[in-house]
Order: structure tokens, then C-alpha cells, then sequence
């Protein structure tokens, strides 16, 4: 029997040794938390169950769908987003709504713009370039600009790559359907521990173990070292942690986001207005969102949970894109030894969710 090395139990390293499983590997997976699933692992404050920042799943694709849905029930559930405008005191529809821009205190310079950039090429030079091309200087500087240097921790988003097109949806500005993910099937789990479910039956019937670190990697020997001492291997390894830890930062450690997340517990049934999910806040607040949870889980309660998402150097969550940091992983990429996949959001080095986290190991299981 063929083995197999799952280095990380999030979305990815869960899927893979399910998948593997099923393939008849004999799969052993190590997880350095205290659970499964990462930041999507629900967890408990005031009776309220929450995650990491919310997990709405959407996709497109059946053999993702079918994946998840196979595994746990998942019901309809379509988010409803807003963003705070400081300098207009508002709140207005996210993606950006026509309909909003009427209702701006600068709408004819705002509707110039938009008037001016139709005969234009989107840009892909950059972040900024892309949005503002597409947008306009105004509702770029409005919805964009203040948000994306704090949730990326830098001075400008000229830093970014323009391949992130995907965070305006499919459509830089709509005419009239609000839901963020549109066409898309979306939903979230029926059960309120959310996706811990989907977790514990990936690992059924394989070695897994919890609260151990991989200290370090050893690609020509194939030999993964653990924090408990132990030192390990496999036909092959799939790897779903930070690539530069993993391989001693040899060419230097790669930039990440953190992130503070605040649960805050509240003695109102809703806070939020009805059928919003979330509040992006754009200005020159530290936080960047603040969502209400039982929105999103169904949880019935007099009471409420929001979760406030703080930009911080605290963790490594989020990779920032620009052209350098996914140079530098290219590097640590030419390491990487025979019979080694790395996937994930993590392993990749990009900015993904949960959908692509199960694409990676259905394709994944097309190659071993």
C-alpha cells in the first residue's frame, strides 16, 4: 500500500487525505493546532457559534459542489454586503449598485468619470490601476483604496498585482442584484457546528494527529521533521503550510497578513440591518469588517454575535500579492523534490477559499 504525508488539517490537507483515503493510500496527516479545520473550525462564544472571519461557500464547478454536499447539508443561504463610506457618513450596497451612485453627494462627477472610462482598456498594471480604470478615481478612493492597504498591510495598493479582478465579483458595478457571490451556488452548512463535521469524516479511519508542529523539511532526503522529535516520510507528501517555514526560509520568509478577530456579544436580537451579513468599513477605521454570525449559522438566540476583523501582524493568513513576494515563492517552488504537491492557500501562495481548497485535491487525485 502506497503512503501518504499531509503536512496541515485545514480545508485543503482534510480533503486530500479523504480523497487519498478513498484511493487506498495509507494516509497519516499532522495538524500543529488543537483542531481541524483552521480558521474555519466553528467555535463557541455566548452559546454562538462563529469561525475565523466568515465561510460562506460558493462555486460554479459540480465537482466541487458535489464534493462538499456529499458530505455534509448544506443549505441556500445568499450574502448581502455593505460598506461603510466615512467621508459620506453612508452605508451603499457591495459590489458597488448604480442605484447607490445616485444617492452620492458627488454622483454627477461620479457618473463623469464612469462616463469617460467606457471607451478605455481595463488596466492590468497593477491594483490600482486595474480598479481605478474600471471604476473611477472617485468610487476607487470611496469603496477600494483605504480598505485594501489595511487589509494587505501596505502603503499602496500599486503594490498588488491587477490579477485580483475576482474581488469585485465578475462586475466592478451592478444594476440591481446584491447578493455578493450572484450566479453562484453559495450556502453554508444546516448544522450549527458548521463545517466540523466535514472535518471529522476526512479524517475517519486514518492516523492523524493534533498539536504537533513540522519543524522543517528536508526536500532531498524526503524526510519531514517533527516538534515531538520524530522524523517522517512517504511516497508522497502533501504539503498545505506556509512553503518558506517549511523550508527554512532559504529565500527569505514571505509577506502575510495577519489578522485580530473580536468576538463581541451583544444584548439585541439583530444589530445588523435585516438580510445584511456584513460591513466592510473603508475608511481610516483599524477594523475592516464587522459581521453578524447568527445571520450566516441560523442560530436562534435574544441575543447577538458580531465578529470584528482587525488588519495586525498577528498570524499569517493572508498572502500578499505583489509581483516580488510571488517571485520569491517561485524560488522555494524550484525545490520542491518529486512526489510533493503543495496546495492550499498556504502551499500555493495565493489568495483562495474554500472551493478552490477542495479543487486542488480533486485535481490532486487526477495525477497520483
Amino acid at each position: 500500500m502506497k503512503t501518504a504525508l499531509i503536512l496541515g488539517g485545514g480545508f485543503a490537507g482534510c480533503t486530500a487525505a479523504y480523497i487519498l483515503n478513498k484511493k487506498k493510500f495509507r494516509v497519516k496527516l499532522i495538524e500543529g493546532g488543537n483542531n481541524l479545520g483552521g480558521g474555519v473550525w466553528t467555535n463557541y462564544h455566548g452559546e454562538h457559534p462563529y469561525t475565523f472571519g466568515p465561510r460562506i461557500f460558493f462555486s460554479k464547478k459540480d465537482s466541487i459542489i458535489k464534493h462538499l454536499t456529499s458530505m455534509i447539508e448544506i443549505r441556500e443561504f445568499f450574502t448581502k454586503s455593505w460598506t461603510y463610506v466615512e467621508n459620506d457618513n453612508q452605508l451603499y450596497n457591495y459590489p458597488i449598485q448604480y442605484s447607490d451612485i445616485n444617492q452620492m453627494p458627488d454622483s454627477n462627477q461620479i457618473n463623469q468619470e464612469l462616463e469617460n472610462i467606457k471607451a478605455k482598456e481595463i488596466s492590468t498594471k497593477n491594483f490600482e490601476d486595474y480598479w481605478i480604470s474600471a471604476i473611477g478615481e472617485r468610487l476607487y478612493s470611496k469603496f477600494v483604496k483605504n480598505y485594501s492597504t489595511k487589509m494587505w498591510g501596505i502603503e499602496s495598493n500599486k503594490q498588488l498585482i491587477a490579477n485580483f479582478e475576482w474581488v469585485n465579483r465578475g462586475i466592478p458595478i451592478r444594476d440591481g442584484d446584491n447578493r455578493l457571490y450572484q450566479d453562484q451556488f453559495q450556502g453554508y452548512p444546516k448544522n450549527l457546528d458548521g463545517y466540523n463535521e466535514y472535518f471529522q469524516k476526512s479524517v475517519e479511519d486514518i492516523e492523524f494527529h493534533l498539536n504537533i508542529k513540522i519543524m522543517k523539511f528536508d526536500p532531498e532526503k524526503r524526510n519531514v521533521y517533527l516538534s515531538n522529535g520524530e522524523k517522517i516520510t512517504a511516497d508522497i507528501i502533501i504539503n498545505t503550510i506556509h512553503v518558506d517555514s517549511l523550508l527554512n526560509n532559504i529565500y527569505g520568509k514571505l509577506q502575510y497578513c495577519g489578522r485580530d478577530f473580536i468576538p463581541l456579544w451583544l444584548p439585541t436580537e439583530f444589530a445588523l440591518p435585516e438580510n445584511v451579513t456584513w460591513i466592510h468599513y473603508s475608511g481610516k477605521e483599524r477594523h475592516t469588517r464587522v459581521t453578524e454570525f447568527k445571520k450566516i449559522t441560523n442560530f436562534k438566540s435574544k441575543s447577538t454575535l458580531l465578529g470584528i476583523e482587525i488588519p495586525s501582524q498577528n498570524g499569517r493568513f493572508y498572502p500578499v500579492q505583489s509581483e516580488s513576494e510571488i517571485k520569491k515563492f517561485s524560488l522555494y517552488k524550484k525545490e520542491f523534490p518529486n512526489n510533493f504537491f503543495s496546495i492550499g492557500r498556504l502551499g500555493k501562495f495565493v489568495y483562495q477559499g474554500i472551493p478552490e481548497a477542495i479543487e486542488d485535491s480533486i485535481e490532486l487525485n487526477k495525477i497520483v
